[in-house]
C-alpha cells in the first residue's frame, strides 16, 4: 500500500514539474513576443506598430491593463517573501491573491462589463465587522535596518497571526466604497506605467514564482494530493488571466499577416505567369 502511495506521489511530483516548466517556457516565449524579438511560431515577426492595431491593444484599454499587471506584479513577490515557508501556505496565499485580481479586474478592467460590475459588485468585498486592510503607523513598525514588523496589537484572523499588510500611498482612491484586498497591493500611481515594460517583468515575475514553488517541492516527499490540486488551481488562473488571452490575440493577427503574405505572393507568381 505504501509502495502504492509513494508511486502515485513520484507521478504527481513530475507532472507538476513539467506543468509548471511549460508555463515558465510559454511565459518566456510570450515576453519576447512583445518585445519582437522572435517570429510567432516561426511565421510572422510582431513590432509595436503591429501590435497597436490589435483591437486588444487601443490606447484607450491598454493603460487599464498595463494598471491591472503592475499591481498583480507588485503583490506576487509579498507572497514569496512572507507567506513561502510550506508549499501549502504558498499556494493558498497566491490563489486567495489571484482571486481577488480576478475580482479587481471585473471592477477596473478595460471592458465594457467593468461600468455594470461597478454598479453592481461594491459591497461583496465588505467583511463584517472586519476593519479595512489598510496599515496605519501603529501596525507596522520598522526597525534601524528597515524591516518592517507587525505590531501585536494589530490582531489575528482565524487564530493565526494577520496577513501582513504592506501600503504604498496614503490613500486608495480608484477603490470603491467597501473594496477591500487582503493579498493585492492597490496603490494609487501618479502615472500610467508602459504595457510593454510592465508586462515583461510581470513575465518574469511569474517566472520567478513558479520557480519558488519548484524550489519548495524539491522532491515527491512535499508534492502531497493538496499541494497537486492547489498548485493545478493556482497555474489555471494564471494561463485565464495571462496567457489564454494573449494568445488568442497573436494567433488572430498572425493567420491574417500569414493570408496578407500569401496572396502578395500569389499575385506576384500569376502576374508573371499570366
Amino acid at each position: 500500500m505504501w509502495a502504492l502511495a509513494q508511486g502515485e506521489t513520484q507521478v504527481l511530483h513530475h507532472q507538476i514539474t513539467e506543468l509548471a516548466q511549460k508555463r515558465m517556457s510559454t511565459l518566456d516565449y510570450l515576453r519576447k513576443a512583445h518585445e519582437g524579438r522572435v517570429y510567432w511560431f516561426n511565421t510572422y515577426l510582431f513590432d509595436k506598430p503591429d501590435l497597436s492595431r490589435m483591437p486588444s491593444f487601443d490606447p484607450r484599454k491598454l493603460s487599464r491593463k498595463a494598471t491591472n499587471y503592475l499591481l498583480l506584479g507588485l503583490s506576487i513577490p509579498t507572497i514569496h517573501d512572507l507567506y513561502s515557508s510550506t508549499p501549502l501556505e504558498f499556494l493558498r496565499c497566491l490563489n486567495a491573491l489571484l482571486a481577488e485580481f480576478d475580482s479587481f479586474q471585473q471592477l477596473h478592467g478595460d471592458s465594457s462589463n467593468a461600468a455594470l460590475s461597478r454598479a453592481r459588485l461594491p459591497n461583496m468585498f465588505r467583511r463584517p465587522g472586519m476593519k479595512t486592510r489598510r496599515s496605519t503607523s501603529a501596525d507596522v513598525t520598522f526597525d534601524d535596518s528597515g524591516s518592517g514588523h507587525q505590531s501585536p496589537a494589530a490582531g489575528s484572523t482565524n487564530g493565526g497571526p494577520a496577513p501582513a499588510v504592506m501600503n504604498f500611498a496614503a490613500s486608495e482612491s480608484d477603490l470603491l466604497p467597501g473594496e477591500e484586498y487582503t493579498y493585492l497591493l492597490t496603490p494609487s500611481l501618479p502615472f500610467d506605467p508602459d504595457f510593454f515594460e510592465t508586462f515583461a517583468t510581470l513575465c518574469d515575475v511569474l517566472i520567478d514564482c513558479y520557480t519558488k514553488f519548484l524550489a519548495l517541492v524539491p522532491s515527491a516527499r512535499e508534492c502531497t494530493a493538496p499541494v497537486a490540486e492547489l498548485f493545478t488551481k493556482a497555474d489555471s488562473r494564471i494561463r485565464k488571466i495571462i496567457v489564454q488571452g494573449v494568445v488568442k490575440d497573436f494567433e488572430d493577427h498572425s493567420r491574417m499577416h500569414v493570408k496578407s503574405e500569401v496572396a502578395g505572393i500569389g499575385k506576384v507568381v500569376l502576374g508573371g505567369l499570366m
